[in-house]
């Protein structure tokens, strides 16, 4: 391997960004929220990651009235009333926890087949056992399937940040689907983390090892 820079990693290097402060930031690439903890025992690596009590915060003006829509990563009293502030009950709410909940449980089956051996579309669709849920999230358009769940479209939008960010497709286009699993699949339970010390330390505890 060659490297140009006097520091291994490409865009996977973190840079102290701050004069001021100690704190060194990933230049490009940030999350192992895929990256299995096999391949960690493997590689004989120790490294923290940190994960995040919010999950999203959206912004929005609404009957004369400025608020946001916080969801944690985990349900808690002031997500839900945040769907009860800007929808004026918990209809919202309940779709969201349910839609999520269903991907949660198909991330938890489809996660251990990601160090085997690749399964056809119909091999995987039988060992996760969850046809509807399948069906929803590899057969039909995502933007679809999110219109049909959900009936606000700030709720709407929240939810398709997860298919359609770092994307120029729509909403309607299936690799808008694979961005949506993407996000959410990791290490099968969906967590996004970000390793402490920004990637470069991970780059480096890879190359010391």
């Amino acid at each position: 391997m060659l490297e140009a820079r006097d520091e291994l990693g490409g865009a996977t290097t973190s840079v102290k960004t701050f004069p001021d402060y100690d704190a060194r930031l990933s230049r490009y690439s940030y999350l192992v929220s895929l990256l299995p903890d096999q391949i960690v025992a493997d590689l004989g690596i120790n490294f923290k990651t940190l994960g995040r009590s919010v999950s999203s915060y959206t912004l929005y003006h609404r009957d004369g009235r400025d608020d946001g829509l916080l969801v944690s990563t985990e349900w808690d009293e002031s997500t839900a009333d945040g769907f009860g502030r800007l929808t004026g009950s918990d209809k919202e709410g309940i779709a969201w926890r349910g839609f999520y909940g269903e991907i949660a449980e198909l991330a938890r089956r489809v996660a251990p087949s990601m160090l085997q051996p690749l399964k056809s579309a119909a091999e995987l669709k039988a060992v996760t056992g969850l046809p509807e849920v399948w069906r929803n999230l590899m057969e039909i358009p995502i933007g679809e399937v999110i219109r049909t769940r959900f009936t606000d479209d700030l709720v709407q939008g929240a939810v398709l940040t997860d298919a359609l960010i770092g994307t120029f497709v729509s909403a309607d286009d299936m690799q808008a689907n694979r961005c949506f699993l993407y996000h959410l699949i990791g290490k099968g339970n969906g967590q996004w983390r970000v390793p402490q010390g920004g990637m470069g330390a991970l780059a480096n505890k890879v190359r010391s090892s």
